[in-house]
C-alpha cells in the first residue's frame, strides 16, 4: 500500500523534471557538491548569493545518499541532467518515507485501516506528492518535522527535541510556532519534565547551532548562521512582503482547501468522529493561525499541516468503510459514496494540476531545445547567455551539458548592448518579437526556436473535457548570424569604397574644369 505514495511522487518528477527559482540554491549546492567538490570558489551562490544565506547541510544530506548513484551514471557518461533527476528522486523517497513514517505512527495509534486510508488520500492529492522532490528550504525541513510528529504520537520526547531543532535552527525558523507549541502542550500536561526538556532542549540547540555555523561558514566564506539571517530578514524586517503579500485567512480559504482538495470536506467529520484526532488538529491549526500574522504567504509554508488533515479525513473514511455492510440509512449511504468517490475527484484535480505545471517551465525546455538543436556542436566554442526568466524557470547547472561551452546569468543587461551581441546564442524571456527584449536581434539573430509555457486555464462545457490548459509563447532561443553579418560587412566597406571612388572621380574632374579654364583664360592672344 506504501508504494502508492512512491508512484504519485515519482510520477510529478517524471512529468515536471524542471526546477523554479525558489529551489535554485539547493539544486545549484548539489551541483556543486558533486561536480566541483572543494573547489568553492567555482560555486554558483558566490556569484548569485540571492538576498539570504542558506544552509548547505540540506544539499550535502542529500548528494551524500546520491553520490554512488551519481559516479555510476558518470561512468556511464550518462547526460548530466539525469543527475538532477536522480538527487531530486532521493529527495523524493526522503520525503515519502518520513510520510510513510508519520503513516505507522498513525496506524500504531489508529489502526491499520486508518493507515491505508490515509496513504490512499495523500496519494491522491497534488501539492504533497508534487513538492515531495522538490529541493525547497521547506521540503528540507518536511522530513523533520514527520519525525517529530510521529514521536510526539509515540511519546518519544527525546527525537521529538532533537528533531525539532535540526527543523527549526536548520532549515525554516517559523516552525519554532508549530513545533514549540506541541513541545508546551507535552509540558503543561507534564508527559514531559521541565528539567529533561530544557536539558534536551540545550544540547540539541547547542549542537545543530554550531554544526550549521561550522559547515555553512566554510561555504560562505564568511561567520554565519543562514537560518538566523533568514529569521531576522522575515520576521524582524518583515522583507519577504516585498515578494508580495495575501489577507489574513488566505491559508485557511486558499492554501488548505488546494492542497488537501476534497477531502477538506472530510476533515471536520473525522475531528467529530475521534478526540485524538483533534488533539492532533489543534496545534496544527493554532500554527496556521499564528503564522497568518506574516504577510508574505505561500502554500508551500504550512505544507507540513496536510498529513495532519489527511489523519481527519481518513479517520472518517475508515468508519464509514466498516459499517458499510451493516443496515444503511440515506446517510450512510451518502457517505460511503463520498468518501470512495472523493478519492477520483482528488486524482481528477491532480490530473488538471499537472498539466498546468507541465507547461510551466519553459526555461528548462528552452535549453534542452538548444542542446537538441545544437548536439552536433557540443565541443564547439559557443556562448551563452540566459536571461532572468529563463533563468527562474528551470534553467540550473544540470541542464548545461556541455563542457566546451560557456554559460553565463549576468544580469542587468540591456536588450542589444554590446556585450549581449557578443554571445553567440542568446535564451530571450519575450511573447512577440515586436517586443522591446526582441527588437534589437531582428537583423543580427535567426530564431531556432520558441517555448510555450502556461498562460491559464479555460472552460468551455460543450467540450470534454470542458477544461483546457492554454498556452503562450515565453521564451526565444537566438542564434547571431555571424555569415550574414560578415557578408553586410563586407557590402558596407565596398560600398563605401565605391563611394570614395566617384568623390575622387568627382574631385578630378572638377579640377580637370578648373584648370582648362584656367589654361584658356591666360592664353596669350593673337594679333
Amino acid at each position: 500500500m506504501d508504494s502508492i505514495m512512491y508512484v504519485a511522487a515519482a510520477t510529478h518528477l517524471f512529468f515536471c523534471p524542471f526546477t523554479k527559482v525558489e529551489e535554485s540554491f539547493n539544486v545549484q549546492a548539489m551541483h556543486d557538491i558533486l561536480y566541483l567538490k572543494t573547489n568553492i570558489s567555482k560555486f554558483d551562490h558566490l556569484e548569485f548569493p540571492g538576498v539570504v544565506p542558506r544552509t548547505f547541510l540540506g544539499p550535502m544530506f542529500i548528494t551524500i545518499m546520491a553520490f554512488p548513484f551519481a559516479t555510476i551514471l558518470s561512468c556511464l557518461q550518462c547526460n548530466k541532467f539525469l543527475t538532477q533527476l536522480l538527487v531530486r528522486a532521493v529527495l523524493g523517497v526522503v520525503v515519502v518515507s518520513s510520510i510513510k513514517h508519520f503513516k505507522n505512527s498513525v496506524s500504531k495509534i489508529f489502526g491499520n485501516s486508518v493507515g491505508n486510508w490515509f496513504v490512499i488520500i495523500t496519494a491522491s492529492q497534488y501539492h504533497l506528492m508534487f513538492y515531495s522532490s522538490r529541493p525547497l528550504p521547506n521540503i528540507m525541513a518536511f522530513p523533520l518535522v514527520m519525525v517529530a510528529l510521529s514521536s510526539w504520537i509515540r511519546g518519544k520526547h527525546s527525537l521529538l527535541i532533537w528533531s525539532s531543532a535540526v527543523a527549526v535552527l536548520v532549515f525554516r525558523s517559523e516552525l519554532v510556532i508549530y513545533l514549540g507549541i506541541i513541545i508546551l502542550m507535552e509540558l503543561f500536561y507534564k508527559r514531559l519534565k521541565l528539567f529533561r526538556g530544557l536539558k534536551l532542549g540545550f544540547l540539541a540547540a547547542t549542537t545543530v547551532l554550531t554544526i550549521s555555523i561550522v559547515v555553512d561558514s566554510i561555504y560562505w566564506r564568511r561567520l554565519v548562521w543562514p537560518e538566523g539571517e533568514v529569521l531576522w530578514f522575515n520576521i524582524v524586517l518583515n522583507r519577504s512582503s516585498e515578494w508580495g503579500t495575501k489577507p489574513f485567512f488566505w491559508y485557511f480559504y486558499s492554501a488548505i482547501p488546494r492542497g488537501v482538495a476534497l477531502s477538506l470536506l472530510i476533515v471536520p467529520f473525522g475531528v467529530l468522529y475521534d478526540i485524538r484526532v483533534a488533539r492532533l488538529i489543534i496545534p496544527t491549526l493554532m500554527f496556521v493561525l499564528i503564522y497568518s500574522i506574516l504577510p508574505h504567504k505561500e502554500l508551500r509554508f504550512i505544507i507540513y499541516v496536510f498529513p495532519v488533515l489527511n489523519v481527519s479525513a481518513a479517520t472518517f473514511c475508515n468508519k464509514v468503510w466498516q459499517t458499510r455492510f451493516k443496515p444503511k440509512g440515506i446517510k450512510n449511504v451518502l457517505a460511503l459514496f463520498f468518501c470512495t468517490c472523493h478519492i477520483i475527484g482528488n486524482v481528477v484535480l491532480t490530473v488538471v494540476f499537472m498539466s498546468a505545471s507541465y507547461h510551466n517551465y519553459p526555461g528548462g525546455y528552452a535549453m534542452s531545445l538548444l542542446h537538441t538543436f545544437e548536439n552536433n556542436h557540443l565541443d564547439a566554442n559557443y556562448s551563452i547567455h540566459i536571461g532572468n526568466y529563463p533563468a527562474q524557470t528551470g534553467v540550473t547547472r544540470f541542464t548545461q551539458l556541455s563542457n566546451y561551452w560557456t554559460y553565463s546569468k549576468k544580469e542587468n543587461l540591456e536588450p542589444g548592448c554590446e556585450e549581449l551581441m557578443s554571445f553567440t546564442h542568446l535564451i530571450v524571456g519575450s511573447n512577440s518579437r515586436d517586443n522591446e527584449e526582441m527588437l534589437p536581434y531582428r537583423n543580427t539573430h535567426t530564431v531556432i526556436t520558441t517555448v510555450q509555457g502556461f498562460s491559464h486555464v479555460s472552460f468551455n462545457y460543450n467540450t470534454f473535457p470542458p477544461l483546457k490548459i492554454k498556452t503562450k509563447t515565453q521564451i526565444f532561443v537566438l542564434k547571431k548570424n555571424t555569415i550574414k553579418l560578415g557578408v553586410k560587412q563586407n557590402i558596407k566597406k565596398i560600398v563605401e569604397e565605391f563611394k570614395n571612388e566617384q568623390d575622387s572621380e568627382k574631385k578630378i574632374d572638377l579640377n580637370l574644369n578648373l584648370l582648362d579654364k584656367n589654361t584658356k583664360k591666360n592664353k596669350p592672344k593673337q594679333k
